[in-house]
């Protein structure tokens, strides 16, 4: 696992929080992540630790080879996860739902839900899975209530145009991890930037799906390529740039604690 992080005095001065986190904001490379290989699988481990609101927050990348199935269905008692394909297709089947989907296709899996991926198509699919665990506690009925489990492709997601570029609400929700679960995801033009640089008390997600930004934290700027993975703790300034000649595309990831 290799990332860029904030200067070490930045951290000390600015986040009383210290002592839950042992994920620092930072940019995390998914190219640079450590590869494990096996017959049929690719695994890049891209981050594992704690957070303010997060007993463990643990994210890596599968990639199925065609014809392979990642496992027989399955669940996860305790954790919940979001599951974003990165590139390539998979048929998805959770409980008795299938549904094939390609790049940008979104999985929410609320925890007890079985689910299996299997890759139909002639071509390798990778696709990055969130697993993590609130410090609130697990609520499996307010998952189940909020929605329950959730899949769709990126096709079938509502597009608003905005005058930097695309908006795309994916859903705001409460889920069984937390009262509230915002995700969407965002297009920018050329030269756009998202906002100024702002805080807040949420901690937030941004994952790179398509083209090149620069991620401001704090007071230094980091480049961000396709499949990054950029963690940005609670407080702390922050925004992301549009560097390159055409759009760029990610999907912001928020979880709001009872402590707010």
């Amino acid at each position: 696992m290799k990332m860029t992080l904030l200067g070490l005095s930045f951290l000390l001065s600015t986040s009383i929080f210290a002592q839950k986190d042992s994920l620092p904001s930072g940019v995390y490379s998914w190219s640079k992540a450590n590869v494990q290989k096996t017959s049929g699988f690719e695994r890049r481990q891209v981050l594992n630790g704690s957070t303010l609101d997060l007993v463990n927050l643990e994210i890596h990348t599968t990639t199925l080879l065609p014809g392979q199935l990642n496992h027989p269905p399955k669940a996860s008692p305790d954790a919940e996860e979001l599951i974003i394909i990165k590139e390539g297709s998979v048929k998805v089947t959770i409980e008795d739902s299938t549904k094939i989907l390609g790049p940008g296709g979104l999985i929410l899996l609320v925890a007890g839900d079985k689910q299996s991926m299997l890759n139909t198509s002639d071509k390798p699919v990778t696709y990055y899975v969130l697993v993590y665990r609130s410090r609130d506690g697990l609520n499996v009925a307010r998952g189940k209530s909020g929605g329950g489990s959730f899949m769709k492709d990126w096709k079938d997601f509502v597009t608003i145009e905005t005058d930097k570029g695309q908006s795309r609400p994916i859903f705001d929700r409460p889920s069984s991890m937390f009262k509230r679960f915002d995700v969407h995801a965002t297009t920018l033009n050329p030269g756009f930037a998202s906002h100024p640089p702002h805080t807040h008390r949420t901690e937030e997600i941004i994952l790179m799906i398509r083209g090149n930004g620069e991620m401001q934290i704090a007071e230094t700027r980091y480049p961000t390529a396709p499949g990054d993975v950029v963690l940005v703790n609670s407080k702390v300034p922050h925004n992301i740039k549009n560097v390159g000649n055409v759009q760029c595309s990610y999907y912001a990831i928020q979880w709001h604690s009872n402590a707010e």
